[in-house]
This record gives C-alpha cells, sequence and structure tokens, in this order.
C-alpha cells in the first residue's frame, strides 16, 4: 500500500476533505503544514479572559481535525512571522515575508520528509524543492492545482492594469515585478509532478493551453457544501431585487465590470447590489455614492450564511479563477448565479435553468442578465431550486471519491 505525504502551508476546507479520503483509504500517513490547533486546544484558548472569544475565531481557520491530529508536522514560526507582518508592514515587506515564509516551508519539508514516502502531494508554490528531494529519492508527486496556469494569470492581470490603470494597486505592481520569478517556480512543479489534480475543468484547460500534457493533468472540481435548510430568498416578494457580489473586490474577480454593468442595468428603486468582502480597489467612494448599492464588508461566516438566505440572485464576473468557492456556497443557498465560464463552475450552472454564463471582461452581456433576471424575476424560485438540486448531485463525497479513483491509477501505475 503506497503512503502519502500531503504538504501544504494551509488546511484548507477543500483539502481537508482530501486528507479525509486519503485517511478513510489508509493512504495518508504524514501531514506538514504551518499552523494547526486542535479541536481541544482552540477550545481552551478560547475560554481565556477578555481576548478568548476573538481569539477562538482567528484559530478556528487553523483548525486541523481529530483524524489527522496524530499525523500533523507543524512547521510554524515563518508562517507566524508573515502573519503578524501583514498587520504592521507595508504591502512590500508583507509579499517578501509571504514568499520567504512558503519557500521556506518548502525546503524545510524537503529536508525533512524528501525521497520518505511513496507519494509527495503537494501545493502550488510550496512544494518545489519538496518535489526535487521526492524525485531524487525515487518517489512520484501530485501537485493540487486550485488556480489557473501562472502564465495564464499573468497575462490577464497585466491586461486589466493596462485597461484599469486608476485600479491599480502596490499589491498589483509587485506581482508584476515577481511574476516570472513566481512562474519559474510554479512551472518547476508543473515538470516535476506526475500528475496534476485540478479543482476544475477552466483550470485543466489553461494548463492544456501552455503545453502542459493532457494525459498529465485531470480535473476534479470541489465538492459544494451541504444544502442549507432555510435556503435563499430568491426572487420571492415584490421588493427590491437583492444581488449579491461575494469576493475580493479585485481586478481578477471582474469587479470593474460589475460596476459599470450595475450603472448599465439602471435597476433604480428596483435592485439593490450587495457586496461582501475585502476591498482590493479604490473604490469605497463610489460605493458610497450610489444609493442602490451595499457594502456589507468582511463578514463572519455565520454572517454572510445569514446574507445568502435574504439574496436573490448572485452574480459572480471573475475573469480568472480555479473554482470559485462562494458560487459553490450560492448554489448550496439555492441561489440562481451570474458568473463566467473562468469562475470554473463548469456543468454546475446550465444556462437558464440555474443561472446565466456571461462572457468575461463584457459589462454589457452582465449588464443584460442581471436585467432578464429582474424581468423575468418569477422563475427565479424555480431556478435557485435548480442550484440546490445541482448542489447535492455533485458534494464533497462525490468530489473525494473521484480524486481518489485518479490517485488509485496513479499508484497502480506505480505498481
Amino acid at each position: 500500500m503506497a503512503h502519502f505525504l500531503v504538504s501544504s502551508p494551509d488546511l484548507r476546507p477543500s483539502l481537508l476533505s482530501i486528507l479525509q479520503g486519503l485517511d478513510e483509504s489508509d493512504l495518508l500517513a504524514r501531514v506538514a503544514t504551518t499552523i494547526s490547533f486542535s479541536p481541544q486546544q482552540i477550545k481552551l484558548l478560547a475560554g481565556v479572559p477578555l481576548v478568548g472569544r476573538a481569539l477562538g475565531r482567528i484559530l478556528k481557520r487553523r483548525q486541523a481535525p481529530a483524524f489527522i491530529a496524530d499525523k500533523v508536522d507543524n512547521i510554524w514560526i515563518r508562517e507566524l512571522l508573515r502573519t503578524l507582518s501583514a498587520r504592521i508592514m507595508d504591502p512590500n515587506v508583507t509579499h517578501d515575508l509571504w514568499e520567504w515564509a512558503e519557500t521556506s516551508f518548502d525546503r524545510i519539508v524537503a529536508r525533512r520528509y524528501g525521497g520518505r514516502f511513496d507519494i509527495v502531494y503537494g501545493m502550488e508554490h510550496s512544494s518545489a524543492a519538496t518535489f526535487k528531494a521526492q524525485k531524487a529519492g525515487g518517489g512520484r508527486c501530485v501537485l493540487r492545482q486550485v488556480s489557473a496556469h501562472a502564465r495564464t494569470i499573468n497575462t490577464i492581470l497585466r491586461q486589466e492594469t493596462d485597461r484599469f490603470p486608476q485600479f491599480v494597486t502596490v499589491y498589483h505592481r509587485l506581482l508584476m515585478e515577481n511574476e516570472e520569478k513566481i512562474a519559474s517556480r510554479k512551472e518547476t512543479e508543473y515538470e516535476l509532478a506526475d500528475l496534476i489534480v485540478a479543482n476544475s475543468h477552466y483550470v485543466k484547460k489553461t494548463f492544456i493551453e501552455n503545453g502542459v500534457p493532457p494525459a498529465k493533468i485531470v480535473a476534479v472540481p470541489t465538492g459544494c457544501p451541504p444544502v442549507d435548510r432555510v435556503g435563499a430568498r430568491s426572487g420571492v416578494g415584490r421588493d427590491a431585487l437583492r444581488v449579491l457580489y461575494v469576493g475580493t473586490l479585485s481586478l481578477r474577480k471582474g469587479f470593474p465590470y460589475l460596476l459599470e454593468a450595475w450603472r448599465r442595468a439602471e435597476f433604480g428603486p428596483h435592485g439593490e447590489l450587495w457586496i461582501a468582502g475585502k476591498p482590493e480597489l479604490d473604490v469605497m467612494k463610489e460605493l458610497q455614492a450610489e444609493p442602490t448599492i451595499r457594502y456589507l464588508g468582511m463578514l463572519t461566516k455565520d454572517e454572510l450564511f445569514d446574507v445568502y438566505r435574504q439574496a436573490d440572485l448572485m452574480v459572480l464576473p471573475t475573469l480568472c479563477e480555479g473554482l470559485a468557492h462562494s458560487v459553490l456556497e450560492a448554489l448550496s443557498f439555492g441561489l440562481p448565479i451570474i458568473t463566467t465560464e473562468a469562475s470554473g463552475i463548469g456543468d454546475l450552472i446550465v444556462e437558464g435553468e440555474n443561472g446565466f454564463v456571461v462572457p468575461a471582461r463584457d459589462a454589457g452581456a452582465l449588464a443584460l442578465a442581471l436585467v432578464d433576471a429582474l424581468k423575468y424575476r418569477t422563475r427565479l424560485p424555480a431556478m435557485g431550486a435548480r442550484s440546490a438540486e445541482k448542489a447535492r448531485s455533485w458534494t464533497l463525497a462525490h468530489s473525494n471519491a473521484q480524486h481518489l479513483s485518479h490517485v488509485k491509477k496513479l499508484i497502480d501505475c506505480q505498481d
């Protein structure tokens, strides 16, 4: 039986489901990460007077489930410094520390574990040294890919900064200054990987377009969260239509196109645009000046879920994703969705049945879809119900089963 080392700086929800599938198949031997806490540790720290409640909310994002408690190696000091720097230092220093933390983590994992396990399962940008050490030891490598090919992302970001120079931030400039170094590191990982597991068919498409052999990459879309018992409003009622955007207010998410489309749609008193997420662009004055836009800020998980329930329609005009988690959440709340192919949503949205798929970077097409949603509002409840059906048809269990089938094919080839 092959044994896996899973190496990732963070334990994101989609990765935790993969870890559970590997563990249940007796394939998971070790998990290398940066900072994680057991449920018991979080409960203990949450009881600290004065700061415990806030501390518990922060640490919950780093919670490791009980089934991997005895398999985790926390390589934490550099990530702790990076996390602290993000709150007190300028973006240049923060970016440099992020890169230092990830590459240092990779080198430590390579020294400790390279070649010791049959298969290393790593994440993009934090696996180059580990994969090299693994190959030197005669092992195999699997890369989990949750974003489009690095060259595709770089091209899109450059095009958008040229198109919207007023929205170019210090962060964008840093990315463009370092894009070749970052892309080169990622391409080393692409080359060394025996198998690349993309989290959407869109991601797989970008890799093939950039010359990666199709046989080397498989698409296993992330599963939808459990369907919410209450569900979204989805068009019921006669007051203003509530259109919800969830995500970073950024160029990559297509936020400038959403603002332009909202202006063109001219909903007036018949519609409201609700926005939840971190503002990366300098648009707050514009949002505050528009009476039909409500900026909700960064929400807790419970607050966001309550907003989903109050919404009628989800919109995400993203230009480049892996698979947008906010869209998966919207499906699980039974919301009709307007998005682009670049959201990675694939066949989970069927045009006219549970949403609309519009071309990326097309504010006109996006405005028409918004107007149609208002014009045919009586169809939205049925579309929302269809979204919930789609969420039930592709759960984390379905995703894990497909993921394991690809992993076991790799094991069989090795044997």
